[in-house]
């Protein structure tokens, strides 16, 4: 919908004399002084109420000024802003859970101290306070996952030696495996090894 608005432009309309405003002037004195209505000095100032402004520099209209020849122009709407386009920003995968391929019970120990910086027999050297284990017969390189049902810990660690030499225990681990799984004091204890198909990315 479109407004109208009277556009007047004082600087160029070729109105009459100026007045600056006087501490304690009102509209109806200064219309009063010049003998010109209120209303059109208002108009011509583009003014609205009382009080004015000391200093205010206003335009007197002549007597033959007629306020309803003014300009009229049309008030556009104001230009609406664009839409912001949509970013779709792609999300990183979820992750995927491995998959336990097997499930085994028994009893688990740990190994340490003088076989710290030794070869296993995958060629690496033992670091006790790595997460690795000795077993039997599972690939080098194999994640299990070991937990101990007393605390509900568990902890994966990577297939890297062979062992145990022990008749009766299923796995052996390193230390720093025994000391998340809080195992570090009994050396022996009952687990549950699930064999995962891929290392759990955290």
């Amino acid at each position: 919908m479109r407004r109208w608005f009277a556009l007047a432009l004082l600087g160029g309309m070729g109105l009459g004399q100026g007045y600056v405003v006087q501490p304690g002037d009102t509209l109806g004195r200064i219309a009063r002084l010049f003998q010109v209505p209120v209303s059109e000095l208002m108009m011509a100032n583009g003014l609205i109420e009382d009080p004015l402004p000391a200093g205010l520099k206003l335009t007197i209209p002549p007597s033959d000024w007629d306020p309803m020849n003014l300009e009229v122009l049309p008030l556009l709407e104001p230009p609406q802003p664009k839409p912001r386009p949509w970013v779709f920003l792609r999300l990183p995968p979820a992750p995927i859970e491995p998959q336990v391929r097997s499930v085994q019970e028994g009893l688990a120990s740990w190994y340490g101290g003088r076989f710290h910086g030794r070869r296993t027999a995958s060629g690496e050297r033992f670091n006790k306070f790595q997460l690795t284990a000795a077993h039997r017969h599972l690939p080098f390189g194999t994640w299990v996952r070991v937990i101990n049902p007393r605390n509900g810990r568990s902890v994966v660690v990577r297939i890297n030696d062979r062992g145990p030499h022990t008749r009766g225990r299923i796995i052996d681990l390193s230390y720093g495996a025994a000391l998340q799984l809080g195992m570090q004091r009994q050396g022996i204890l009952w687990v549950r090894l699930e064999v995962l198909d891929r290392w759990p990315k955290p």
